[in-house]
């Protein structure tokens, strides 16, 4: 049985509450942080992040998505509960061995790389932290999220971010240095970690842990398989900053990190779409075949809107952060391009993982970011931090389109192929306005209006549609 339009809008803005609230939160941090902390340490904590959330995709080793697409389908005889735990010890095990093995030829490495100090400390803080993340992102909220329990998921994001926030502004209060924000960063995610699990471990928990590992072993092959999709990912987002901070120095890094505050408004708009839907499609990708393609349509024309908006109010936003980091309201939007095309390819890259091809998807991924490495390593040397931006926005291009040309292949989610990219053109034209025209307002105000206009005959039919339901609901 399909889902309605008005049952899934709905279920849509329900997984939206937490944007909005970590949002404003977000808001109050940067405002605060960018003021505060010196671009060098907000850099450096920029990089502690990234590094861990790659040291978290490393040691889930896919069971994280394993246990998302066998949620609805467990092996025989477990219950979601029993997948869940098991799924969660292979990762923190994981953990675990990588943690020990680094702590004992590593750390040195590690800690002189990413704080250029030598300090054990630090790098201690970094695998807590990692599995802070692990258990509260990773997992427990991927339980509500599979679950469809908008409740406990928002009330879990919220204060994800509040305490990571609450915690690294306090940094402020003490010392604004590297390894005090370091470990106020770290304390707060471990302390909410501790009360989570103790709270909440009856409703994500089998009531008796079943030592039988049979059947888990189509689990972990689906996600050892798609591990290396997630996995280059994180290396993506790790070795861009590790990149910029190694050339240009923590200083530079503060500056393009700063651009990653227009990114979470974006998460805001887009968040509680891509929550729900990768249930949805697991869920419903045969009952509701008509309903994807016009899902794909106003995702596209939705992307568009939403960047002109970034760019006609780009002088208001920029007056939230500090005058050190204004630098990054060059190449803001070109930083937007990945996250944007990322959120298009949820509703054309389906495919592949539906007809169990995660190989495909993982090639794609890995070529692509390789082409980002070299290129950012390239781009920063000719073009300075501009470069690292160009690179992203290449490399998100070639990503979407091979991609999006795979998951057609199992599944068809787009009525126009044209239309598709039609939307890609129009993004890249607003991006690149903005670094041409930059201190030139009333150009890209132009090229906005003709972008805008542009789109509004590409999208007719879809925005008939839209009005057609606004005016039946209203």
């Amino acid at each position: 049985m399909g889902v309605s339009v008005r049952s899934f809008v709905s279920s849509i803005l329900k997984f939206s509450v937490s944007s909005w609230i970590n949002f404003g939160i977000g808001i109050l941090a940067v405002v605060i942080m960018t003021r505060c902390f010196s671009p060098e340490v907000y850099g450096a904590l920029n990089l502690f992040n990234t590094a861990s959330m790659l040291l978290v995709e490393l040691s889930c080793l896919g069971v994280d998505g394993g246990f998302i697409r066998f949620y609805y389908e467990p092996p025989e005889g477990w219950d979601a509960r029993q997948l869940f735990a098991h799924c969660l010890l292979v990762a923190v095990a994981a953990l675990a061995v990588i943690s020990c093995v680094g702590a004992v030829f590593f750390w040195q490495d590690v800690s002189m790389r990413l704080f250029a100090q030598l300090d054990f400390t630090l790098t201690a803080l970094l695998v807590v932290n990692a599995l802070s993340l692990l258990v509260l992102n990773n997992f427990f909220s991927q339980y509500y999220r599979i679950g469809n329990d908008p409740y406990h998921y928002t009330i879990q994001q919220v204060l994800v971010n509040f305490f990571s926030k609450l915690f690294v502004v306090s940094a402020a209060l003490i010392s604004p240095t590297l390894p005090v924000v370091l470990f106020m960063n770290t304390i707060g995610l471990f302390l909410l970690m501790v009360v989570y699990i103790g709270i909440q471990h009856r409703s994500v928990f089998p009531e008796h842990f079943s030592w039988d590992w049979k059947g888990f072993g189509e689990v972990f092959r689906f996600g050892v398989f798609s591990w290396p999709t997630g996995l280059v990912w994180k290396l993506n987002m790790f070795l861009i900053p590790f990149f910029i901070t190694t050339q240009l120095g923590a200083h530079a890094l503060g500056v393009y990190a700063s651009a990653g505050f227009i990114v979470a408004a974006f998460n805001v708009v887009q968040g509680g779409f891509r929550t729900y839907w990768s249930a949805f499609m697991y869920g419903h990708y045969r009952d509701s075949q008509e309903m994807i393609p016009q899902v794909h349509n106003f995702v596209g024309l939705g992307i568009v809107l939403l960047l002109a908006s970034f760019l006609l109010f780009q002088h208001a936003i920029y007056l939230l952060i500090g005058a050190d980091f204004q630098g990054s309201r060059l190449f803001f939007a070109l930083v937007l391009i990945d996250p944007l095309l990322s959120l298009y390819e949820q509703t054309t890259e389906y495919g592949t993982s539906l007809a169990k091809k995660n190989e495909q998807l993982t090639m794609i991924y890995v070529g692509t970011i390789a082409l980002n490495f070299v290129g950012t390593w390239v781009c920063l040397g000719m073009f300075g931090i501009l470069g690292a931006a160009v690179s992203s926005a290449a490399m998100a291009t070639v990503r979407f389109a091979l991609a999006t040309w795979r998951g057609q292949r199992y599944y068809r989610s787009i009525e126009a192929a044209p239309k598709t990219f039609s939307a890609v053109a129009l993004i890249l034209v607003l991006a690149a306005s903005n670094v041409f025209f930059v201190d030139a307002y009333a150009l890209e105000c132009l090229t906005v209006a003709l972008v805008l206009a542009a789109a509004a005959v590409i999208y007719r039919a879809d925005l008939r549609r839209a009005w057609t339901f606004a005016r039946q609901r209203g």
